[in-house]
């Protein structure tokens, strides 16, 4: 069966073929793709959830929570005009609309009556599939839902692109159960708060703002995790060609991430001391090295017990390079825990002890970024002492081949 393609779809055989890609590398990461699906179910109250992958006759369900079917014919599935109108559909009542009142979805007894799909996007801006929530009533997801259903897709988007690169090995369990207790902590704080909002019509103006701040912050660190997730999938040339440079001034860019991380050190009780040279300026991407010198002082204030100090400086080595170094009075790190420091998903033993937040991405991605950037990452620790790690980026034209001399000392 030929199905007709509308004109602007004139890059379809290139969404195809990321389609095929992403179903090779769905195999790898499939528990995790579940734990999401069902998720995102619980996330906007729905029975019924799927992730679909749209092929060139048919939509495949790559995982389903509670639906039994498997494939929809394409014209038969909502998913395909998400993937024509890049864009999340709502449908309140399925039996209304003459294109899907018959058919898979609707003929189970019970059948979904309403359905709500984000896309989702693979790296060069192909829509692939789509995220999907159905209910057995009519209904519409109100935007807060919405929105949060987007985050989930664009959470399930980068971990397809991760899958590539995730090794079936005895790490992987571990990946699979750290990646979802990741994304299901932020899912249940919005959750709850947006139950409470919804529930409760007299909540005082002071408690609203605070559930309303609870969850942004939370909607943040999910999109903090995808954009992790990303960066470590695109290492190297691919993350490279992503570099928009321009010239940045690095002594203002490290002093606002420091403001920013002030109620953040005054909360935990350290004690935060900058000294930047004014106006040093280097070639690279503002947002990329702006992640790069948040993870490193998050990382700092995280394993940095109350009362300890963290020292930033931003400084020019010599007339080639600058030199973000940030030294804490933190735990440390164990001699033989620092050359896996910078691997993906690695959280050494006193970050599982004590159950710090975190992935295990933020150095992968700094050193990632440091590359990108023709720069390199050096790291000192001693156990009980502290740690401290250098940022260094050449302040004339980026090199044209990356350079990468990454120092992991003890």
């Amino acid at each position: 069966m030929d199905v007709e393609l509308p004109a602007r779809w004139a890059d379809e055989p290139a969404r195809l073929a990321a389609v095929r890609t992403m179903r090779q590398f769905s195999v790898s990461v499939e528990p995790v793709l579940a734990n999401i699906v069902r998720i995102a179910a619980e996330a906007v109250r729905a029975p019924m959830a799927m992730l679909t992958l749209v092929e060139a006759e048919r939509v495949r369900a790559v995982v389903r929570h509670n639906i039994g079917v498997t494939q929809l014919p394409r014209a038969a599935s909502p998913c395909a005009r998400i993937v024509g109108d890049r864009a999340p559909l709502q449908i309140p009542d399925l039996l209304e609309d003459p294109r899907y009142a018959v058919g898979p979805l609707t003929a189970v007894d019970p059948g979904a009556r309403s359905y709500a799909g984000v896309p989702l996007l693979d790296t060069t801006g192909n829509v692939v599939g789509a995220l999907s929530v159905l209910d057995r009533k009519p209904g519409a997801l109100g935007p807060e839902r919405a929105q949060l259903l987007g985050l989930l897709a664009d959470q399930a988007t980068a971990i397809l692109t991760l899958g590539s690169a995730v090794e079936r090995s005895a790490s992987e369990s571990d990946f699979i159960s750290l990646i979802t207790h990741e994304v299901r902590t932020p899912v249940a704080v919005i959750t709850g708060n947006l139950e409470l909002l919804d529930e409760l019509d007299d909540v005082p103006e002071q408690y609203r703002e605070r559930m309303v701040g609870a969850i942004r912050r939370n909607a943040d660190r999910l999109v903090r995790l995808i954009d992790h997730l990303l960066v470590t999938a695109r290492a190297g040339d691919a993350l490279k060609a992503t570099v928009h440079r321009s010239p940045i001034d690095l002594s203002s860019l490290v002093t606002d991430t420091v403001r920013t991380a002030g109620s953040k050190a005054k909360q935990a009780g350290v004690a935060v001391d900058l000294h930047a040279e004014p106006s040093l300026r280097v070639p690279g991407d503002t947002t990329m090295l702006r992640t790069a010198v948040d993870n490193l002082l998050s990382n700092a204030l995280l394993f940095t017990p109350a009362g300890g100090r963290i020292s930033v400086r931003v400084s020019s080595a010599d007339a080639d390079a600058a030199v973000v170094t940030i030294t804490d009075t933190g735990v440390g790190i164990p001699a033989d825990e620092v050359p896996r420091v910078f691997d993906r998903f690695y959280r050494g033993q006193h970050a599982q002890r004590v159950e710090a937040p975190g992935a295990g991405l933020g150095l992968a991605v700094t050193e990632a970024i440091a590359a990108a950037h023709g720069g390199v990452v050096r790291l000192e620790s001693t156990p009980g002492t502290g740690t401290t790690v250098r940022l260094v980026l050449p302040l004339g034209a980026a090199r044209s081949a990356p350079v990468l001399e990454l120092v992991r000392s003890s």
